[in-house]
């Protein structure tokens, strides 16, 4: 059965490399959407939702709506892309910025309660025999006080990331490092956490990059040895050939 993978935090049509990476894996994809871009649609195997980031209502609609695609959601990939994030919310106004917090911090927390009630009732009904996945993808950026301090990593027209999104980032990577340890140790959800540096091959182009993850996440369902806890809240690089350093597999 082909597997329904839910990416969140790249909107569509951004986010298109993503999805049509994840499809020639064999997957379908939902993917939410920018509504401000409306006339480009999506390719075959991928649909888009909007997501009101601002929102828990919205981020439970989002989970019903890739539920309804195939009547199963088996991995949810949060992406924090700070490259594509430092542009947006560079400077906002006194009046945005309790919004843009929201949007960048709250966001995620909302739509990972959701992914975790709905993993555990799937669990707890007998639905699915393998655990759900919810992986936090985080792609660091140049900050601004990187450069200050040694000039030489700026390169190209790349934007660097200001203070919001810099400070927005580490707490993703917080958050996803601490909900990785309050379920390391159940069995309705397993967490992934992956890390991508600027000068990551894998992670140049997002369509190589969902290959590796949909190759990696696939190389997980088939370790004869789980993942110990340690493991779950362990960074791995995009890139990485085998998950938790196992080789064998069933």
């Amino acid at each position: 059965m082909e597997k329904t993978i839910l990416i969140a935090g790249k909107e569509y049509p951004e986010g298109s490399e993503l999805a049509s990476g994840a499809v020639l894996q064999g997957n379908t994809v939902v993917i939410t959407s920018n509504p401000v871009v409306t006339e480009i649609k999506p390719e075959e195997g991928v649909t888009t939702v909007n997501w009101n980031k601002i929102s828990a209502l919205s981020s439970r609609s989002l989970i019903i709506s890739a539920l309804n695609v195939n009547g199963h959601l088996d991995e949810a990939v949060l992406v924090f892309d700070e490259e594509f994030l430092a542009p947006k919310y560079g400077n906002p106004g006194a009046s945005e910025s309790n919004r843009a917090f929201d949007e960048l911090i709250l966001s995620y927390q909302f739509l990972t309660t959701e992914l975790l009630l709905r993993y555990n009732q799937r669990k707890n009904a007998g639905l699915e025999s393998k655990p759900g996945k919810i992986v936090f993808v985080y792609k660091s950026n140049m900050s601004e006080a990187q450069v200050v301090v040694n000039p030489g990593l700026k390169t190209g027209s790349r934007t660097l990331s200001k203070s919001l999104v810099a400070a927005a980032g580490a707490a993703f990577k917080a958050f996803a490092e601490n909900m990785a340890a309050s379920v390391c140790e159940t069995d309705d959800v397993i967490p992934v956490l992956v890390e991508c540096d600027p000068q990551n091959e894998t992670a140049r182009k997002d369509s190589t990059l969902m290959k590796w993850l949909c190759e990696y996440l696939d190389q997980i369902d088939n370790l004869k040895k789980n993942l110990t806890p340690k493991q779950k809240v362990s960074w791995v690089k995009a890139g990485t050939k085998s998950p938790g350093g196992f080789g064998l597999f069933r």
